[in-house]
């Protein structure tokens, strides 16, 4: 299969933001990269200015967010942090608890209207909201869950932008504790940009998972073909989607996944490119395109091509006939842990914050 220009099917300015992308993220850490990169160093750093900087705390049962008045992020100032780790460092060293301290990372997310946005991260989630449960931050207004859990319930797309930013940072530093090439020790560098070994000088810089991510349609375009996990939600189909492998193009990913999974064959000449969306669970960067399917020589003239799940994959794949999915798109949700009522226990689609909500919506409202 020859590779194939990316081009797009629907015009970049009827294609919405994908949810989590924040273009307007400033990335350029220059100003910031002399900063500390773990907790400990913050927090004897504070004739820094911080002034201009707000942060993002996350601990190993999920991320601080604000559940009232609505769902929204939680961006501390330096001192409201300041205050709920040195009473948890603290605790920690009366209690001799010190041991997990060094895997704590301190990393700028980007900054945005003048603000320095950082993210947090320590392993002590108990000792955190104990200890910021009696500081000036209201308790009873806040929550933590992994970010995937809320995502759909925050209200602005820049909001959802930084935080996945910085989910995906803490994700990276938790991942390469150690050295690829000699086993030592990494230790956040550059404002978290990166990490770099003490023993051999190795840096190692965050990397992604790309997969591509598909709305089949029929040959007529009527019908898109939607599937489901065995472990979502009751009710809950998506577009499919996969990694892309060694030596393969997005375009050929698009078409090898949708075969493997479901037996339907998709015409090459068809891909084309929507929008790519980060996905920081813990670090895909997904591509959608759409395609259409091939017919075979012996299927009749509006016959829907056969379908062959794949049951180590799957657990379900249809042709979803796009009247019935347009009557369908309120609700849904892309929690792991959704508990859909009513109609949804039978069908419904990811929330907003999936890139497989906009491939389908946008389908439903073609003429």
């Amino acid at each position: 299969m020859t590779p194939r220009p990316v081009e797009s099917s629907i015009s970049s300015a009827a294609t919405p933001q994908p949810w989590y992308s924040h273009p307007n993220l400033e990335r350029d850490r220059s100003h910031v990269v002399a900063f500390p990169c773990t907790i400990e160093d913050l927090l004897e750093n504070s004739d820094l200015d911080w002034s201009a900087s707000r942060f993002i705390l996350l601990h190993n049962q999920g991320m601080w967010y604000r559940v009232q008045p609505s769902v929204g992020p939680l961006f501390l100032k330096y001192q409201e942090l300041k205050d709920i780790l040195k009473r948890t460092s603290a605790s920690n060293a009366t209690n001799g608890e010190n041991k997990d301290a060094r895997k704590s990372v301190v990393a700028w997310v980007g900054r945005y209207q003048d603000i320095d946005y950082w993210v947090a991260y320590t392993p002590d989630s108990v000792k955190v909201l104990e200890e910021g449960n009696q500081t000036k931050v209201d308790s009873s207004s806040i929550d933590f869950k992994a970010l995937r859990e809320f995502g759909d319930a925050l209200e602005s797309q820049e909001d959802a932008g930084i935080l996945a930013t910085a989910q995906g940072l803490v994700e990276f530093h938790k991942s390469h504790p150690f050295c690829s090439l000699c086993g030592g020790a990494t230790q956040p560098v550059k404002a978290g940009a990166c990490r770099k070994c003490a023993d051999c000088r190795k840096s190692v810089y965050p990397r992604l998972d790309v997969a591509s991510i598909m709305l089949i349609t029929s040959p007529c375009h009527q019908h898109a073909l939607l599937g489901r996990k065995k472990s979502w939600p009751a009710g809950r189909y998506s577009t499919l989607a996969g990694f892309c492998e060694v030596g393969e193009t997005l375009e050929d990913c698009c078409c090898r996944e949708t075969y493997e999974e479901s037996g339907v064959e998709v015409d090459p000449s068809s891909v084309k490119f929507v929008a790519s969306q980060p996905w920081p669970f813990p670090r895909s960067l997904m591509v959608g395109f759409r395609a259409t399917a091939t017919t075979t020589s012996s299927s009749q003239e509006g016959e829907l091509p056969n379908i062959a799940v794949d049951t180590s994959e799957m657990e379900d794949i249809r042709w979803f006939a796009k009247d019935f999915v347009r009557t369908r798109l309120e609700g849904g949700s892309a929690a792991l842990a959704y508990e859909p009522n009513g109609k949804e226990a039978d069908f419904h689609i990811p929330g907003k914050s999936s890139l497989a909500r906009l491939l389908i919506t946008q389908w439903t409202i073609e003429t």
